[in-house]
């Protein structure tokens, strides 16, 4: 009976391989492919992102270079071959820096939207927007500006935020709003001593303030200070009309020269009668 039921055993055996044996070596066969598969992909991407990070340090060191068109090709490379990368949004924002500098503003806005949209890590994204508001508002796209510094989440950029809202609103000539924006930058972390210069230059002038400008005026007042000259002159004109009078009285004094002149004493001294005194 023993004998039997084991017999049946190996039969219920090989029947339960013949049904599934196949699916088994294939199952097999797939977690050894899957095992050589992920080594190798893990291989490929080690490969890859070292090819990446060396390509983002060749560009690098060629920013540091006088040569800018070179830097700016070896920047490209990098955000056309590896758009995934995070390394691609990273030369990108080099890249719009390196244009701002030179004074392209067509690129800078290129490479910053190019950043907004392709991005990966929000913190990156907003650093983007911020740099693009900064480069609308120094053309004068004060509402652009206005539209980008709105959609700006990240926590840690909230003082660099609010110190540029707050530039938006002076350029807009909007002070109250512009103080309110560099109050909530301080409040945010952002540099004390540059946003209270900022506040200080909205303040408003006082009354005692507009008493002391009162005195401005004198400037104009002490412009004629020169003018003690003319009144040396005044007073040096008025001394000849006082001599004046004396001068007419006076007036017979003119007349000495001529009695100094005195042209008759040659007719007066008798040279011709002394001969005919000691001749005769």
């Amino acid at each position: 009976m023993e004998q039997y039921t084991d017999d049946e055993r190996v039969e219920d055996l090989k029947k339960w391989w013949k049904e599934n044996g196949a699916s088994i070596l294939i199952g097999i066969a797939l977690g050894v492919l899957a095992i050589f598969g992920w080594q190798y992909w893990r291989s490929w991407r080690d490969a890859q992102t070292e090819q990446i990070s060396q390509a983002y340090e060749v560009f690098v060191a060629a920013a540091e270079k006088p040569d800018a068109e070179y830097a700016r090709q070896r920047g490209q490379a990098v955000v056309t071959d590896f758009p995934k990368s995070p390394y691609a949004a990273l030369a990108a924002l080099r890249l719009a820096k390196q244009a701002m500098a030179s004074g392209d503003a067509a690129a800078t806005v290129q490479q910053l939207n190019w950043v907004i949209a392709n991005a990966r890590l929000d913190e990156i994204k907003d650093i983007a927007r911020l740099r693009l508001a900064r480069a609308h508002l120094a053309t004068g796209q004060l509402t652009e500006a206005g539209k980008l510094l709105d959609s700006v989440a990240t926590a840690s950029l909230n003082a660099e935020r609010e110190e540029l809202r707050g530039d938006v609103y002076l350029a807009s000539n909007d002070p109250v709003k512009a103080r309110t924006a560099y109050a909530a930058a301080m409040a945010a972390g952002g540099s004390q001593g540059l946003l209270q210069i900022k506040i200080d230059n909205l303040a408003a002038p006082t009354a005692d303030m507009i008493v002391i400008a009162a005195p401005v005026p004198p400037p104009p007042e002490a412009q004629p200070e020169p003018a003690p000259a003319p009144a040396e002159s005044a007073s040096v004109l008025t001394e000849p009309a006082t001599i004046e009078p004396a001068s007419i009285e006076s007036a017979p004094a003119p007349a000495e020269p001529a009695a100094v002149s005195t042209p008759a004493e040659p007719v007066a001294t008798p040279l011709p009668p002394a001969p005919t005194s000691s001749g005769q």
